[in-house]
């Protein structure tokens, strides 16, 4: 595959990215306010409770942009000799796996994957790697694992 790959993944990517940075973000809202009595229980430095609450204020942004900017630049392409994987926004990574390293192709769903209808395929190869295209539609995700397993019994009937 010359050109990039084409395929996005599931617009609710979006919303689960989103939902699970909130809940991250509550946990590290949870960490600042018992930093807080920390450091008034046991007399610790007072400039460490306004440090992490302003982290914490910083870090809000990101809770609504990062997961808007990777699934505009994830993508995907599977062919019959290759997948082809781009992600990342910042830092650009392409990884080509061809066909005759894939092991095995598996899905998997946690529960909020679940509640949206969605599911991971991971893609592991023959060094012993895996790879990961994240949120994808149940159907589509199947449907993919199915063709992939089914060109990796073809290449190794092959060799």
């Amino acid at each position: 595959m010359q050109q990039s790959p084409q395929h996005p993944l599931d617009p609710l990517a979006v919303r689960v990215w989103t939902i699970s940075q909130i809940f991250i973000s509550l946990l590290l809202f949870l960490l600042v306010i018992g930093l807080y009595i920390v450091v008034g229980w046991l007399d610790w430095p007072s400039w460490l409770t306004p440090l992490s609450l302003i982290v914490a204020v910083l870090y809000i942004p990101f809770v609504f942009l990062v997961p808007k900017l990777r699934w505009k630049y994830f993508r995907y392409e599977v062919s019959a000799k290759e997948i082809y994987i781009q992600s990342g926004f910042l830092l650009i990574s392409k990884t080509l796996i061809p066909m005759v390293r894939v092991q095995h192709v598996n899905t998997r769903q946690g529960p909020l994957l679940r509640r949206y209808g969605l599911s991971e395929l991971e893609i592991h190869t023959a060094g012993g790697g895996s790879f990961l295209i994240p949120v994808l539609n149940v159907e589509e995700a199947d449907e993919l694992r199915n063709r992939i397993g089914s060109w990796v019994r073809r290449v190794a009937e092959d060799e």
